[in-house]
């Protein structure tokens, strides 16, 4: 399979593009567009919203776009499938969230998010942190040991995200539960069993509430199955985007 639509690539909170370099050499295409999050990468603005962001891409897309959004470049997704539909052709949402933490009537949030009190420990060292925390997303796939030397260096190269505290206020108080009974869009929720950051029952969640949606949830996996079970979720990918592609 080769496809005819572009694919756009969303990262995470802390991160940038560059986690997605080993993942593109496993997509059906080469139309892939990973830009970075606001205050993230090359991105310096220091503010993150992301209805604003999603806007901003909508406005530099001409065609629609199968959507791969990882964690909180969920919400920019979302806000994407919300706001302007004719732009997304399917959406992926991998290891990410409606709501992050809990309140009264929902319980599939967390009690409280290990990364909401990560900036002091970015801004000291983001080398080391980045490290360890790529690191960490194939303690049970060693094998993946390559894939993550291969991107680290272009990823640490970007230096600490300018928008590291405004993205993080956004994630915590972020809520995209009312718009999920009205995003038709085939969607694809892919997490991770051993994601402790936005486990599973946050996709399972995601999965319930979405009109047109499915999850797959990858064995052994942490918070980003695209590096450490790149080919399962390329699989997966395909498969999903074969049915709608059309």
């Amino acid at each position: 399979m080769y496809l005819t639509s572009p694919v756009l690539l969303l990262h995470g909170w802390a991160a940038n593009h560059h986690v997605y370099d080993d993942f593109r050499q496993y997509l059906p295409t080469d139309s892939i567009w990973a830009p970075d999050l606001p205050g993230h990468g090359d991105h310096h603005e220091t503010e993150f919203d992301a209805a604003v962001f999603a806007d901003q891409l909508a406005a530099q897309m001409d065609e629609a776009h199968h959507i791969v959004a990882w964690s909180l470049g969920g919400q920019v997704a979302l806000q994407l499938a919300a706001r302007h539909p004719d732009k997304v052709k399917t959406l992926c949402l991998c290891a990410t969230f409606a709501k992050l933490l809990q309140t009264e009537g929902y319980d599939a949030g967390l009690v409280q998010s290990k990364l909401l009190g990560m900036i002091p420990v970015f801004q000291a060292d983001y080398g080391k942190t980045m490290t360890q925390f790529l690191q960490l997303q194939i303690l049970y796939t060693p094998e993946r040991k390559a894939a993550v030397e291969a991107i680290l260096p272009a990823t640490i190269a970007c230096g600490v995200p300018a928008g590291l505290h405004s993205a993080q206020q956004y994630a915590s108080a972020a809520d995209a539960r009312s718009l999920l009974a009205h995003i038709t869009t085939p969607t694809l929720c892919v997490f991770g069993d051993k994601d402790t950051i936005t486990p599973v029952r946050l996709g399972e969640y995601l999965a319930a509430h979405l009109p047109n949606a499915q999850l797959l949830n990858i064995p052994k996996a942490v918070h980003a199955p695209f590096i450490s079970h790149p080919d399962v979720m390329a699989n997966a990918l395909i498969e999903f985007w074969n049915t709608h592609e059309a």
